[in-house]
């Protein structure tokens, strides 16, 4: 929990006086005990009573006023559910204690001096961003805390049908930007966020046969005739069209396909959104998987304990007798011996190596995971997609 969130934490008292430097207190306040103030009975009502937290007490009109203060410093720190809960129970004892007026003259305040401070922040601030015609700027999205970052996150997967993937691109990469900064995890949402950034590569059969099908659903025949187009653009040069830098494009592409034919929000299992596909394997996915794998110069990647599963006898008569020998300890195929060996074979080699695997019924893993890493250079993303497609 952060430091002073309320006048519980603020030991040395250090933040109310600052406070008091920004804030007319009321009398009240200015005559109450601060040492009954500060420091609440056993017995106290909180405005955020959960065991781990008892924050804001409420045991005497002072008290309150100070904890609707700390409050409206520090709701950025909290879930919007939380700060919902408090914001209610804080207005509950404003009343009870009726001091409603003195608490609305400080939020007032607060107002105030937010907006002055927000005037001043840069645009990294925010995850949404764009110009108007006027020339201002509109600015949304908070993402000046760890918090904020996870609110952010929540709030675009909320609303990603309402908003074209160009703009979510965007948010999504300046989320990524924030928790990195913060050292914040997403949790459950970072395969969601590292979709919409594009942080992700694909399987372009797979991509091709989302595009044709999207070609089926139009009864608009020269929509249709360019839609089918741009699925044989992608399928005759899948590593110009399935290059990184424009995977993006493609995915806002696909994105406007689908508003126009009005098929956005009635996605599932038969029907993916596009960056699902495109971005099918993201980096943080396949990085956490690549201790378990291997990259082959085939572009195909297998789990490594799969190895298991081949004959001494049938890697010697494939590779020879020093291979066999490296790649075993004891009377079996060690697998991190086999997967170092199977890293450095030549592109023929390799092939022999799929069909050896696949007469033993190993098959490669679906998620590609050569040579992922976090923090990707403009080489690490082209070599990324070689590994990725096919050869042509």
């Amino acid at each position: 929990m952060p430091a002073a969130l309320d006048q519980l934490a603020d030991k040395n008292g250090a933040e109310l006086v600052r406070l008091s430097k920004l804030y007319e207190f009321p009398p009240f306040v200015k005559s109450a005990n601060l040492e009954l103030t500060m420091t609440p009975p056993q017995t106290a009502p909180y405005a955020d009573p959960r065991p781990a937290h008892r924050q804001f007490p409420c045991h005497n009109k002072a008290a309150t006023w100070i904890s609707c203060l700390y409050f409206q410093e520090k709701k950025a720190e909290f879930h919007p559910k939380d700060q919902k809960q408090i914001l209610r129970t804080l207005d509950h004892y404003a009343g009870f204690w009726a001091i409603k007026e003195a608490v609305d003259r400080m939020r007032g305040r607060w107002e105030e001096l937010n907006k002055a401070a927000e005037a001043k922040l840069p645009d990294s601030a925010y995850a949404w961003i764009w110009a108007n015609d006027d020339g201002t700027k509109d600015r949304r999205l908070p993402i000046r805390s760890a918090m904020e970052v996870k609110v952010a996150a929540d709030w675009l997967k909320e609303h990603r049908d309402q908003i074209p993937y160009q703009h979510r691109n965007r948010i999504a990469v300046r989320i990524l930007e924030k928790t990195a900064s913060f050292g914040v995890g997403l949790g459950e949402l970072t395969e969601f966020i590292e979709k919409q950034a594009g942080r992700g590569v694909c399987e372009p059969d797979e991509v091709v046969g989302m595009i044709r099908g999207r070609a089926l659903l139009t009864n608009n025949a020269a929509y249709r005739e360019k839609i089918a187009s741009l699925a044989e653009a992608v399928s005759s040069s899948p590593r110009q069209a399935l290059s990184p830098d424009r995977l993006v494009k493609l995915a806002e592409t696909v994105d406007g396909i689908d508003r126009a034919i009005g098929i956005v929000g009635k996605y599932g299992q038969t029907l993916q959104r596009p960056e699902d596909v495109i971005f099918k394997a993201t980096f943080t996915k396949a990085a956490a998987e690549l201790d378990e794998h291997v990259a082959t110069s085939s572009g195909r990647v297998y789990e490594k304990q799969a190895f298991k599963k081949l004959a001494v006898e049938d890697v010697k008569s494939l590779f020879g007798d020093d291979f066999a020998k490296r790649v075993t300890t004891g009377l079996s195929v060690d697998p991190e011996k086999m997967a170092e060996e199977v890293a450095t074979l030549p592109r023929p080699d390799a092939v022999l190596l799929d069909g050896l695997l696949s007469d033993h019924g190993i098959a490669p893993a679906l998620t590609k995971a050569a040579s992922v890493k976090q923090g990707f250079t403009p080489q690490d993303w082209t070599k990324m997609a070689e590994s990725y497609l096919p050869a042509r």
